[in-house]
């Protein structure tokens, strides 16, 4: 049998193919975006045969559905501050510039996430624990700010109205319908956003 056989190729990526398959699948969601990945196409871009391919992911779903999930773990870890010497609301704003930050180093990745596969019937257990994970993270800065429980309806309502403003920001920049000026930082144009929100409410709360 020679080296090029596919029997040898697979033997040799057997051990690591998974991981591999994933970073490929990855690299070519930026480059060609989600209509255009398919198994077969991902094998081949890694040097396998598809059948190697099908040992790890039994269909495109699933391959998709591990590719979001490692982008929602990604997203929750840039959510997490440590540093006891930040405020809440610091922590608040750290977390939607760290998103959108986030969502704008990977346009085609957070799309897929946030993206019409994943809307309805059934998700892949490791997607659905990983986007609790992400929201999870955003819930316990809310929490800390409000000074209540994690668990409490309080705290699901203002995150959801947080997740709810940042994802709508990202999308609409990574899309390209909302303009982001040249030589606008993410910070300042987040800031900008924030103070719009801020005059918002204070004009309704005259006084």
């Amino acid at each position: 049998m020679t080296k090029n056989s596919p029997r040898s190729r697979d033997s040799y990526h057997v051990g690591n193919l998974a991981p591999q398959l994933l970073a490929a699948a990855r690299a070519m969601l930026e480059e060609v975006g989600p209509t255009r990945l398919s198994l077969r196409a991902v094998s081949e871009r890694v040097g396998v045969s598809a059948t190697a391919a099908y040992h790890h992911y039994a269909n495109r779903a699933q391959l998709v559905g591990s590719l979001a999930a490692e982008g929602f773990r990604e997203l929750a870890a840039v959510l997490v501050f440590n540093d006891s010497t930040v405020d809440g609301t610091q922590k608040l704003r750290n977390a939607c510039l760290s998103y959108f930050g986030f969502a704008r180093r990977n346009p085609a990745l957070y799309q897929l996430m946030f993206g019409p596969e994943f809307a309805t019937g059934e998700m892949l257990p490791e997607l659905s624990i990983a986007r609790e994970q992400a929201f999870g993270e955003l819930r316990r800065i809310i929490a800390e700010l409000l000074h209540l429980q994690v668990d409490e309806p309080q705290v699901r309502r203002a995150a959801l109205a947080g997740w709810s403003y940042t994802h709508g920001l990202a999308s609409l920049v990574i899309q390209g319908v909302l303009d982001f000026p040249e030589g606008t930082t993410d910070e300042r144009f987040v800031d900008s956003t924030l103070q719009g929100f801020q005059q918002l409410f204070q004009a309704g709360h005259p006084g």
